[in-house]
């Protein structure tokens, strides 16, 4: 995980160690290993930009809470929090077919929820949801099977939590609009709209079920909100950004996301493996001008192996300003050895290779 508090300060997790470290020079030295709660499951860090505290939602082991920072990352306290669902869990829980559990149980017939993996929450700035807490997350069905194998009614559904009351209270939006989706990230566009980028598993994960995969199965999916991330419409699957780390299967990777804060200006950065359903490898990022509509161009950060990664953009009149840093787990001794940062701006990544989808607008060149 990766996130940036107001001040500027970047803080890095390494969450299934609770591990964190703060860095105040934009990168250059960090801090030594603060001991945090933030566990494996548990959701990304949210940055209320109403206030600058610093959260993340755990759901998953049945005792509902926040972990929150009020000094940018120093030290963090729990709280109890509450998780309403949403009309579909509802009906699920009135009828007896799903019931919420927790991760630990692997009960049948139940589900959890938790945000693994998810990209940095957002505090949205326009609109009649001004102030809003999101974080995306997933619905997880208990099932036998992986993932991509998993029968009818045991799918699962990337979907998002949001909060109108500082983060005591998170809403279970709507399931995105296309099963088998699990680690995702979101971003506000300059005109209220919410973008969301998924993880798929549309490929397979037991061998046995061994196939050439389509296409499609190697992309990534995407959808928009204009209800404050309540619900999610207009599905699409990328043409051009891949759901890299699928090991030939095509199961997908967690990718990285954010929105540069140009004024008026949709400008995306995303970034995951190079390799499109494949092996763990070539981490690169894309860049878009019209909100992921379309990425028209890329660059290649590290050619070696690499696995899930996480982007933030430097927040203007702090020592961050103008970089966007991109953490990501990868090493020459292999995908796990060693967590790295990458640092950059968006002149650099437009100095990569058109991807042939899409132009850069003349407003972005010098």
């Amino acid at each position: 995980y990766l996130a940036i508090a107001l001040d500027g300060t970047l803080l890095a997790v390494r969450n299934n160690k609770g591990h964190l470290r703060r860095s105040e020079d934009a990168g250059k030295n960090w801090s030594e290993i603060i001991d945090v709660a933030i566990a494996h499951s548990d959701s990304n860090l949210i940055v209320d930009e109403n206030t600058g505290h610093i959260l993340s939602v755990r759901m998953w082991d049945g005792n509902d809470r926040a972990i929150r920072s009020k000094d940018h990352g120093k030290t963090w306290t729990e709280e109890r929090v509450t998780i309403v669902p949403n009309a579909r869990m509802k009906q699920l829980a009135q009828a007896g077919t799903k019931l919420r559990g927790t991760k630990g149980s692997d009960k049948l017939g139940t589900y959890y929820l938790h945000a693994n993996a998810s990209e940095s929450g957002v505090t949205l700035r326009h609109g009649k949801h001004q102030g809003r807490l999101l974080v995306s997350a997933t619905f997880r069905p208990h099932a036998k099977e992986h993932p991509s194998d998993r029968k009818p009614g045991d799918e699962l559904f990337s979907c998002a939590i949001f909060s109108d009351d500082g983060g005591s209270t998170w809403q279970v939006s709507e399931f995105f609009p296309d099963p088998f989706t699990e680690e995702a990230a979101l971003v506000e566009l300059h005109d209220g709209r919410l973008y969301y980028n998924s993880r798929s598993h549309r490929g397979y994960y037991d061998k046995t079920f061994a196939r050439e995969l389509r296409p499609d199965e190697k992309l990534r999916r995407e959808a928009w909100s204009n209800d404050g991330g309540k619900t999610w419409n207009d599905l699409n699957i990328s043409k051009v950004l891949p759901d890299g780390g699928g090991y030939g299967r095509g199961y997908g990777m967690k990718g990285g996301l954010t929105r540069l804060p140009v004024e008026g200006r949709d400008v995306l950065i995303f970034s995951n493996a190079d390799t499109a359903g494949g092996d763990r490898s070539r981490m690169t990022v894309w860049a878009s001008f019209d909100g992921g509509q379309t990425w028209p161009v890329k660059r290649l950060v590290y050619e070696s192996f690499c696995a899930y990664s996480s982007l933030v953009a430097g927040r203007p009149g702090t020592p961050a300003e103008g970089l966007i840093f991109l953490l990501f787990e990868g090493g020459p001794n292999g995908r796990y050895s060693a967590m790295q940062i990458a640092r950059f701006n968006l002149s650099w990544i437009l100095n990569g290779e058109n991807t042939g989808v899409g132009e850069v607008p003349k407003w972005v060149r010098p």
